[in-house]
């Protein structure tokens, strides 16, 4: 393929990124192979995942007796089937969860857990931040996804925030519009790179506990 007919590509790209917001079928296909900026990357790789833990959510007795494995798998595949390259227990430090690269060299990490108590929680943040992300200017974001199979998800979110800031240290918060009750986002320097890193904590709501047969 010859220069112009690159520039000719992701021109039509371009036009097509303009109808995402009208057309959600497009799964940001477009935008996301256009985009020059590793924050953007990020921005629409959020919008998919929110789009399978929603699908999660709307069947939650389905997830009640899946692995974290067999969850995530799942992830994985819903986003490799709209052209994310993503794998699953790739060795990047150790076994990373999912592990999302991108042509320009970008790469997201994801750590999952099936929320039991919150040391468990921590050492999932722990692996993401020290063990997978080198947290480099290519790789300065990645996420924490919790299964909560518990009653009442926003409780459990609310008092994992609270824990990072009274017990772990972390100070930096702000919220996650688009799944406010359920997600928020974390920032603090990594360890290994010193410079800062962003943390989405994603609150997956699969309680099930139905009152007709009671």
């Amino acid at each position: 393929m010859n220069p112009n007919s690159i520039q000719d590509f992701e021109g039509s790209l371009a036009c097509i990124a303009k109808y995402e917001k009208y057309i959600p079928e497009l799964c940001n296909f477009a935008s996301n192979f256009i985009t020059n900026n590793y924050d953007d990357f990020v921005d629409n790789l959020y919008i998919q995942i929110d789009k399978i833990l929603g699908n999660f959510e709307k069947n939650p007795e389905l997830h009640q007796h899946d692995s974290e494995d067999r969850m995530t798998i799942e992830i994985a595949n819903g986003l490799n089937l709209i052209g994310y390259n993503v794998t699953h227990e790739e060795k990047i430090g150790g076994h990373a969860d999912l592990s999302v690269k991108h042509r320009n060299g970008w790469l997201w990490i994801g750590e999952a857990k099936i929320h039991s108590d919150y040391g468990y929680l921590w050492q999932g943040f722990q692996q993401l931040t020290t063990r997978y992300t080198t947290g480099n200017d290519n790789q300065n974001a990645g996420g924490l996804i919790i299964y909560i199979r518990n009653k009442n998800a926003k409780s459990v979110i609310d008092t994992w925030k609270e824990r990072l800031n009274t017990n772990y240290g972390i100070q930096e918060f702000s919220p996650c519009p688009k799944r406010e009750s359920f997600s928020f986002f974390t920032r603090h320097v990594h360890s290994r790179s010193g410079i800062p890193f962003n943390v989405r904590h994603m609150g997956v709501v699969l309680g099930f506990d139905p009152r007709d047969r009671k």
